[in-house]
């Protein structure tokens, strides 16, 4: 067996979010906005096929899988491995903004061992699964799922990436904050017609 597609999703809002905490593994439940988010995202999916829903062990994101399966009628299965990023403890609950990336003395991995897992956790159920999937997890560990996919090395120094737009199709980068953020990819008509 193996599936076709792989919805990535990342948890919703929560006040943590909203106040710029450090959540962690701590508790905290999907704000209003969040859950007006993801029940938008759920009427989406609502409409593809979906044969399985996967969700990190932390409450916002197993939150957020119950909704998007809801229309499915979907168990949620639950992957240690697609964790957040795993933050020493006097960061967690703490104001501050950290992201592996930028700040990796507040994580207790580094950013090749929160990727291993994610990969390992996402190759499992690639593996397991057949059709449509549903994942839910964090953004840090959604990113470095993403950097596996679209970088491709060559021999044991030289790197390439494979992101490469379909004709007519829109991209959006958010300039808002100190870093470029890709927001949106490879949007067109035609892209639901596939699941």
């Amino acid at each position: 067996m193996a599936i076709d597609y792989l919805f990535l999703i990342r948890h919703g809002d929560t006040k943590a979010n909203e106040q710029g905490i450090n959540a962690g593994p701590l508790d905290f439940p999907l704000s209003k906005k969040g859950k007006k988010e993801i029940e938008f995202e759920a009427k989406t999916l609502s409409k593809m096929k979906i044969s399985s829903a996967y969700s990190s062990p932390v409450f916002r994101a197993v939150e957020t899988a119950k909704i998007l399966a809801r229309p499915h009628k979907l168990e949620v299965k639950v992957l240690e491995d697609l964790t957040e990023a795993k933050f020493k403890t006097k960061f967690v609950g703490k104001k501050g903004r950290e992201h592996i990336l930028t700040t990796p003395n507040a994580f207790a991995e580094t950013y090749q061992e929160m990727q291993d897992r994610v990969v390992k956790a996402v190759e499992g159920i690639a593996k397991k699964e057949s059709g449509n999937a549903i994942a839910v997890s964090h953004g840090d560990v959604i990113t470095g799922y993403l950097h596996h996919v679209v970088e491709r090395k060559i021999g044991s120094r030289n790197r390439y990436y494979v992101l490469h737009p379909d004709p007519g199709a829109l991209s959006v980068i958010d300039f808002k904050e100190d870093i470029p953020k890709l927001v949106l990819f490879n949007y067109h008509r035609r892209l639901f017609e596939k699941f």
